[in-house]
């Protein structure tokens, strides 16, 4: 089955290397349909509503006295390793992750880790069946998902309609009422209580760590968005956007991370993996990695090393927090945080 799955994302790829996050994924499942395959695509990861410096949350990790000493990256204990094939991955800190899992060709769980157990999770007609759609996570156990009908709202219990809302398939925020969603020819913005949209087409991800500091990304390339207007900062088909802080963004597009000290500053590219590079996800100035086919690698600030991990996949989504850090692959959800000092 393994082998099925990455064929199917090679060959969707080579098909169409310019396709949105919902194309991608119903491109590659019907590569994979003849053989009941399940896989995983793109990743976001958007800071919760109030983002540390750092990129995450800085508070214990669960693990008893722990919290007090600080952490370090240079090397992680790999705690948890799950049977689930993702196709969408998001953490607000160590306590709040959401996942969107698929057992299927069109059937998708939507499942929240609160730091110590998974949750799948229902919506207020009792069904635990959703679609494919972004999840982006407010902090108070308050949450927002797009659907094919309208934005859903989580409020810790089930999963409810938030009416006359965009039928949205990219979601971030930087409060819960101040909101970003995209459908495939439109960008909403949601600054309470007033919805308004432009034309913007092929729009794959969103992250908003501010009112005033907002990253699009998708088919047209990546634009960043200063709380007046929208600015192109890198043409081209970008797969992720990931910034730490305003002036430490990275990117991936055709294949390579690329790096930018923010707005206006341009980007430097290289690629210490050697193949393709699926995604990236920055905690801080000392803590960027990215991962792609058998590869995962981290950047410390000065230099990238080969991340040890306790299991082989095609690693295709990445997101955490100060605490923890979790990946995705074509079979294998795993968790690890790093060591304390």
């Amino acid at each position: 089955m393994e082998n099925c799955i990455v064929s199917a994302r090679r060959q969707a790829r080579s098909r169409a290397p310019a396709l949105s996050h919902s194309q991608w994924l119903v491109a590659a499942l019907l590569v994979c349909t003849a053989c009941g395959a399940r896989t995983a695509f793109e990743s976001d990861h958007s800071p919760a509503s109030t983002p540390e410096p750092s990129g995450g949350s800085s508070g214990s990790n669960g693990s008893g006295g722990e919290g007090a000493r600080p952490a370090s990256w240079d090397q992680i204990t790999w705690v948890d390793e799950f049977d689930q094939s993702v196709v969408y991955l998001w953490t607000g800190s160590a306590t709040d992750t959401w996942v969107v899992t698929s057992a299927g060709p069109g059937l998708f769980y939507r499942d929240h880790w609160d730091g110590s157990r998974w949750t799948r999770t229902a919506g207020e007609d009792g069904s635990d069946r959703f679609g494919s759609e972004q999840i982006w996570g407010a902090g108070d156990r308050q949450a927002f998902a797009g659907s094919s009908k309208g934005l859903q709202r989580w409020s810790g219990n089930t999963w409810t309609n938030w009416q006359q809302t965009p039928a949205c398939h990219a979601i971030g925020g930087s409060e819960n009422n101040a909101i970003w969603c995209a459908t495939e020819s439109e960008l909403w913005q949601f600054d309470a209580p007033q919805w308004a949209h432009q034309l913007m087409s092929g729009v794959a991800g969103i992250q908003a760590s501010t009112r005033k500091d907002v990253w699009v990304w998708g088919i047209p390339g990546a634009s960043h968005f200063d709380g007046v207007r929208w600015n192109l900062e890198l043409a081209g088909a970008v797969r992720r956007v990931s910034a730490s802080e305003p002036s430490n963004v990275w990117a991936v597009e055709a294949g390579d991370v690329l790096h930018s000290a923010g707005p206006g500053t341009g980007w430097t590219r290289e690629n210490p993996t050697g193949s393709q590079i699926a995604s990236v996800w920055s905690q801080s100035t000392t803590n960027t990695w990215v991962i792609g086919a058998g590869a995962v690698m981290r950047w410390n600030g000065s230099s990238w090393a080969i991340v040890p991990l306790p299991t082989q996949d095609e690693w295709l989504l990445i997101s955490g927090s100060s605490e923890d850090v979790w990946l995705a692959g074509t079979l294998k959800l795993i968790h690890g945080r790093p060591t304390r000092r």
